[in-house]
């Protein structure tokens, strides 16, 4: 992770002295003296990243960097002692040489506690020149090799005794806090020393000091990167709380106190249950600073980043219902496209949007990061939309909800694909969709979304909706007048997206099961005139080549139970159509699409959805029950993976055994599990039985004598059925060449 180390200088960190400072035998007025002053920006912490493959040794400080921080302090201290006496330089003058840095045998550490004991006179004693000691020694700690000596030596916890003290002198503050930010900066250790003691309460203190925040912000969160303890540790101590009420007090929030506040919130929030820490109002006063025009496009994401990794918990998510914040988190959401082109109203018309595509390769690059933000906003949204509580605070004729509709027309993308996933979850009680469909009209942008886009979020999104609207049977012919069949079928030639076909598959089944007049835009000419090829064909001919090409099972299974869904419509007496009607459907169904069984096959064949595979039977017996019907299936049944389960189904008995298919042989009848699994089971046996005895009442003088004899045995029941595998599929097959068809059709 990047994290900030140094504050260097120049520029130093921000400080604006004031001569009205307290005065106290620990606070001073500071004083000129020969070193630069810290210059007076109001954002310059001055904390610059240092990879961490620039640290060394700790140990290992040159001569060089002994000899500039030593002289340095030898200047401070000099002139304390002229000017104060009693500072202690003496003895730390012993440790050093003319050139001031240690002579022969005096370590780093000797000569570092020396300068500690120094430092602890001039505290004690009020020295007005303990400002400039610390601005040395804090320059210093922008080196990485004085980092761990500084540790060691106490240097680090005597500067940590004086923030932790009332009434310093800011620029002792100051310099102490920079001192702390280094020092800490990749070291673990240092780090250690700052969260084992519970310096941080005295640390997050300073973030009330206006002159020191923009200093003591990213030196909390120098201590905390890549160090869990003390994340934990400064989550204890409250620094959550206090950076939101930072946040939310600030008039004009700069960019380096929103970005270091947010890096800090994610640290705590990346804990396990870190969001315990998070006042309530947290996300609301973050997404509102994102809501400000004025807000760089980095802090944006870093605000609404960190909004988001809050609403992943359902208090949030209830919270932002409750306080009626849904509307800011759409508003942030328009923001991604409009570049905060401020809008009077919180959520905006139409109109309003402004939105224009991007035309510098800077814009592209930015587009590229919002992408994933937006998106992630889009789930939180569809989470929070789907509570319980979500329609309460926002009924069908609030504003929210009506822009939520206008927004089904927007160009923007995921715009659209957020509009249809929070409306598609309001759309889940009959009273909802009967308005969403006849008041509302929502299916009609709806469709054309089905007819032009080619964005898999937005289709799949759309698809979703429109089948929530078409579960309530009064709404199937509206959108069936409404020509929703045609874009449909479009969907099922995106074979690039296999998703989408089957969010298509799924969506036409909806459609046609219980309403007659959909199966009939279903059955409809690809082309009126009569001389054109298409003319024989239907949109379900195009939904059939769907399965025959799709390699997906769901894909498979959804269109075979669009059959079953069209044969349980044409034979209930619910439906409102004369009897010769219907049989003018069946007549055209079985006539235009000799192969409407084939589909079934995959039902039947499974085992992982008994449901599945119930209505595969139910379907096949519907079929057989007229003549035209009865050759398509008839045609199916000689597929081996389709009939053998037929001869399971009846008998209650498996294929087992043996090597291959030639040595398998029936098993003893199976032992039903619970009580459902056994009403199941029987159902299957009574539908199997239905489809065997008409087709040989439809198809039984046609076909070859030993495949009827199976039929007629397994119709009757008998139990004395001893054939091998191999016999009973060749009599059933009619085929004499058995083996060769095990080759190609038989088990795995």
């Amino acid at each position: 992770m990047e994290d900030l180390h140094d504050i260097s200088k120049p520029p130093l960190p921000a400080l604006i002295p004031t001569p009205s400072l307290p005065t106290s035998p620990h606070s001073s007025s500071s004083q000129s003296s020969p070193l630069s002053s810290p210059s007076q920006s109001p954002e310059g912490s001055n904390i610059r990243v240092i990879s961490s493959d620039n640290i060394h040794d700790s140990d290992a400080v040159t001569q060089q960097l002994q000899k500039r921080m030593y002289s340095s302090l030898n200047a401070v201290f000099e002139r304390a002692e002229e000017a104060e006496g009693g500072v202690g330089v003496s003895e730390l003058r012993t440790f050093l040489d003319e050139d001031g840095h240690g002579e022969g045998g005096v370590t780093v550490l000797e000569s570092l506690t020396c300068v500690r004991r120094v430092l602890d006179q001039m505290w004690w004693s009020g020295s007005q020149f303990l400002s400039s000691a610390t601005e040395v020694l804090a320059d210093a700690s922008r080196e990485v090799e004085w980092r761990r000596p500084f540790g060691e030596a106490g240097v680090l916890e005597f500067f940590l005794g004086v923030v932790a003290t009332e009434s310093v002198a800011q620029d002792v503050l100051l310099h102490s806090l920079r001192l702390i930010g280094n020092t800490c900066a990749d070291t673990d250790e240092n780090r250690q020393r700052v969260s084992s003691q519970s310096w941080f309460p005295s640390l997050i203190r300073q973030l009330r000091d206006s002159t020191l925040v923009y200093v003591a912000v990213p030196v909390i969160y120098n201590i905390c990167v890549d160090y869990e303890p003390a994340q934990r540790e400064a989550a204890n101590s409250g620094i959550v709380n206090e950076l939101v009420d930072l946040l939310a007090n600030q008039q004009s929030s700069s960019s380096s106190l929103i970005s270091y506040s947010c890096r800090i919130i994610d640290l705590v929030v990346s804990l396990p249950q870190g969001t315990q820490w998070s006042p309530e109002n947290i996300v609301e006063v973050l997404l509102r600073l994102a809501s400000d025009s004025e807000t760089s496009f980095d802090d944006f994401l870093a605000l609404v980043n960190s909004s988001v990794a809050h609403l992943h918990d359902i208090r949030f998510q209830n919270l932002v219902i409750q306080h009626r914040s849904v509307e800011l988190l759409l508003s942030i959401l328009v923001d991604s496209y409009s570049r905060y082109d401020g809008s009077a109203s919180i959520i905006p018309p139409l109109n309003e949007l402004a939105i224009s595509p991007p035309t510098t390769s800077q814009e592209s690059e930015e587009e590229k990061l919002l992408t994933p933000t937006r998106s992630t906003l889009i789930q939180i949204l569809s989470d929070i939309s789907a509570l319980p509580e979500f329609p309460i605070a926002y009924p069908l004729e609030s504003p929210l909800i009506g822009s939520l509709r206008l927004w089904l027309s927007v160009p923007q993308i995921q715009l659209k694909a957020c509009a249809c996933i929070m409306l598609g979850n309001l759309a889940r009680s009959d009273d909802v969709c009967r308005t969403m469909v006849r008041d509302f009209r929502v299916f009609q942008p709806l469709i054309i979304i089905l007819e032009e886009s080619s964005d898999s979020q937005v289709l799949h999104a759309a698809t979703g909706f429109l089948k929530n609207l078409a579960i309530m049977l009064e709404n199937k012919p509206i959108l069936g007048e409404a020509g929703i069949v045609v874009p449909l079928s479009r969907l099922w030639s995106m074979e690039t997206l296999p998703q989408i076909q089957y969010a298509g598959a799924s969506l036409i089944r909806q459609i046609v099961n219980g309403s007659y007049s959909n199966i009939q835009h279903l059955l409809a000419s690809l082309s009126s005139d009569p001389d054109s090829p298409a003319h024989s064909k239907t949109y379900l001919s195009l939904l059939l080549s769907l399965e025959r090409k799709s390699d997906q099972t769901p894909t498979k299974t959804e269109v075979a139970r669009t059959v079953t869904a069209i044969c349980r419509t044409l034979n209930s007496s619910n439906i409102d159509a004369s009897s010769e009607d219907v049989k003018d459907t069946q007549l055209r169904l079985y006539t235009l699409h000799p192969d409407i069984s084939r589909p079934l096959g995959v039902m039947v064949s499974q085992n992982t959805w008994p449901v599945i595979r119930s209505e595969g039977w139910f379907a096949f017996a519907l079929m057989a029950r007229t003549k035209e019907g009865a050759a398509a299936v008839n045609d199916t049944m000689t597929d081996l993976d389709v009939f053998r389960p037929l001869v399971e189904t009846v008998t209650g008995r498996s294929f087992v055994g043996g090597s291959s298919e030639e040595d398998a042989a029936l098993e003893e009848p199976q032992t039903p599990g619970d009580e459902s699994q056994t009403e199941m089971m029987k159902r299957d046996r009574e539908n199997a039985l239905v489809l065997i005895s008409e087709l040989l009442r439809h198809k039984g003088d046609e076909m070859a004598i030993m495949r009827r004899e199976v039929f007629e045995d397994l119709l009757q029941g008998r139990e004395t059925i001893q054939f091998s595998y191999q016999e009973l599929i060749s009599r059933a097959t009619g085929s004499e060449d058995s083996p060769s068809m095990y080759q190609t059709l038989g088990d795995e």
